[in-house]
């Protein structure tokens, strides 16, 4: 806050020494004083036209033979005695084109003669420019060759020291602690300057300045560290890798998004990335690492009141893959142990379900689902907690007689219906699965 009120106070300061100079107001002797001599001289007054002279009178028409009377267009008409001639006006002279005096151009505003940004640099200055900044960055002056690149970079597009000099800069804010900064600097460096023999490193001071966020290093508000940067570290891991997806850092790139969202619990996310490693780079280094890491995201979804019987059959599937696929690690995690609770968890899963009928009221549903449990898991504990819902007190009661069967005629065929559903549609087509 002190910052900008000292700015907006300086700037206030030179706006109204520019308009009082402007003005003809100078500051000698401790005081301002008018000074006649800066006010700028007044416009030259305009030449007035000479008057047109009157053209001389015509002489009188000698008058007409008197065989022959005037012409009816040359005839006027008889002035009464008393009455006067009129005077005739003067014309003004006109002056040709060329004699015409120019009128005075209007004085430009001392703000459109200050337009200094708009003023093209020097040329052939990009040289000292990138001398200078190079032995500030040799001097370990980071600030000072950061604004002299800065310069060069912006006022010499096409100058043959602009790719080094962004290099160099991007190193001077990185080694300033301004990370977000440089990270802009290098991912410029990597747009305009693909074919540089820096692209490589500048694409692993990316993946470092990621780094950093995702450690104890915070974003700067206001020159203040004070925010987290863990999203932003996320971002520029995600941008490095669309600069080069089947490069030699894209595989580490994903593992460590993957293993990010891993430490902070986020399940879906994880799968996703552990998903995508195993699938673009089924022969990377980490491709065990990533397998079991997926097949965990999906069990660890299936934690809690709530969760889908789809996924634990994906978990199911995946840990048997793992386990046909390197038995040795397989024996090593105990995979089957996780696979037996895997089993646990969808006879349980039937239970609650077969349960849920048996509370709303719907019997028969139930004696479904516990009728299925039954089969699939004989040997599990839900099992014997399911055998009430199939005890005889709850079968279905015979439907009342219709009209044919009460006036004799013969009864109908009985029809088997499907059990009651309480509007879990997609509950019951997941189970109804093999």
């Amino acid at each position: 806050m002190r910052r900008l009120t000292v700015g907006i106070a300086a700037l206030a300061v030179l706006l109204g020494t520019v308009s009082a100079a402007e003005a003809g107001w100078v500051w000698r002797d401790g005081k301002w004083i008018y000074d006649e001599s800066a006010k700028p001289p007044p416009p030259e007054p305009r030449t007035p036209k000479e008057p047109e002279q009157p053209a001389p009178e015509r002489a009188p028409a000698e008058p007409a033979p008197p065989d022959r009377p005037p012409a009816p267009a040359q005839m006027q008409p008889a002035r009464p005695p008393s009455e006067k001639p009129m005077p005739t006006r003067p014309r003004r002279a006109e002056l040709p084109d060329t004699e015409k005096p120019a009128r005075p151009e209007t004085e430009p505003s001392w703000w459109e003669r200050a337009k200094w940004w708009k003023k093209p640099p020097p040329p052939g200055r990009d040289e000292p420019l990138f001398n200078q900044g190079a032995a500030d960055f040799q001097a370990a002056n980071h600030r000072r060759a950061e604004k002299t690149f800065h310069e060069l970079i912006k006022d010499y597009p096409e100058s043959p020291y602009r790719e080094e000099a962004m290099w160099l800069r991007a190193e001077s804010l990185f080694a300033r602690e301004r990370y977000y900064k440089a990270f802009e600097q290098y991912e410029e460096f990597i747009e305009q300057y693909a074919g540089s023999r820096r692209y490589q490193d500048a694409l692993r001071k990316e993946i470092e300045i990621a780094e950093l966020y995702l450690g104890p290093v915070r974003r700067r508000v206001l020159g203040i560290p004070i925010m987290s940067g863990e999203g932003e570290a996320i971002e520029i891991l995600r941008r490095v890798y669309e600069h080069q997806p089947s490069g030699d850092l894209a595989d580490d790139i994903i593992l460590r998004i993957a293993d990010y969202y891993w430490s902070k619990r986020k399940w879906p996310d994880a799968e996703q990335y552990y998903d995508k490693y195993c699938k673009e780079y089924p022969n990377g280094e980490a491709v065990r690492h990533a397998e079991f890491r997926r097949a965990e995201c999906a069990i660890r979804q299936c934690e809690g009141p709530r969760y889908s019987t789809t996924t634990l059959r994906l978990a199911r599937d995946r840990l048997r893959q793992f386990q046909e696929k390197y038995p040795d690690e397989a024996a090593r995690r105990d995979v089957a142990a996780m696979l037996e609770r895997l089993r646990d968890l969808q006879a349980q899963s039937l239970y609650e379900i077969a349960a849920r009928y048996r509370r709303s009221g719907h019997p028969c549903a139930a004696a479904f689902y516990a009728e299925r449990l039954r089969g699939r898991y004989p040997d599990s504990a839900w099992s014997l907690k399911a055998a009430d819902f199939l005890a005889p007190d709850l079968e279905p009661a015979p439907p009342a007689p219709g009209p044919a069967e009460v006036a004799g005629a013969p009864a109908a065929a009985e029809v088997s219906e499907p059990p009651e559903t309480m509007g879990t549609a997609q509950t019951v087509q997941e189970e109804n699965q093999p």
